[in-house]
C-alpha cells in the first residue's frame, strides 16, 4: 500500500471529503446516504463490543437505536493500492439517549473499496481511547 498525504493534495483532499461525508452522513441518520456509501457486506467492530453489518446497522439507526448527539472525525492517515483504501485517524462522539452525557474519544480504521467511480466503505473498526462527561442541558 502506498501512504497519501499532503504530496499529493487532489487524492488526499478525496479521501478527506469522503470520510467526512459518511461521518456526516451518520451524525443526520441519513439512512439513504449510508446506504449509497457503505457496501452491501460492510462489516463494523464498534466500541459497544458490537460486531454487526450493514442491515443491522440501518435498522439501528432508522429505528432511533443508534443516534449521535455530536460527532467529529479527524481523518490522519491513508494507505491505497489499487481499489483498496484504509483509513485512520480520530472521533469524538456523544450519543443521544440513556448515554446523552457521555463522550467517546476513540480512534478509527475504516477499509473502502472501489465502486465504480467511487468508494463504499468495506470494514471499519472503532477502539476506545478516552472516556468522559458532558455537561447535559436538562431539556436537551
Amino acid at each position: 500500500m502506498t501512504g497519501v498525504d499532503a504530496s499529493d493534495p487532489a487524492l488526499w483532499n478525496q479521501i478527506k471529503e469522503l470520510e467526512q461525508r459518511e461521518a456526516e452522513a451518520m451524525l443526520r441518520a441519513d439512512v439513504a446516504a449510508l446506504d449509497a456509501l457503505w457496501a452491501d457486506d460492510l462489516l463494523v467492530n464498534s466500541t459497544a463490543n458490537l460486531i454487526a453489518d450493514k442491515k443491522i446497522l440501518l435498522a439501528m439507526i432508522r429505528e432511533g437505536r443508534l443516534r449521535l448527539r455530536s460527532y467529529s472525525r479527524i481523518t490522519l492517515k491513508a494507505a491505497i493500492q489499487g481499489d483498496s483504501l484504509i483509513t485512520t485517524g480520530n472521533e469524538r462522539s456523544q450519543m443521544e439517549g440513556p448515554a446523552v452525557g457521555i463522550v467517546l474519544h476513540c480512534s478509527y480504521m475504516n477499509s473502502w473499496i472501489r465502486h465504480g467511480a467511487g468508494w463504499r466503505m468495506l470494514g471499519r473498526h472503532v477502539g476506545l481511547i478516552e472516556q468522559s462527561f458532558a455537561e447535559v442541558e436538562p431539556n436537551d
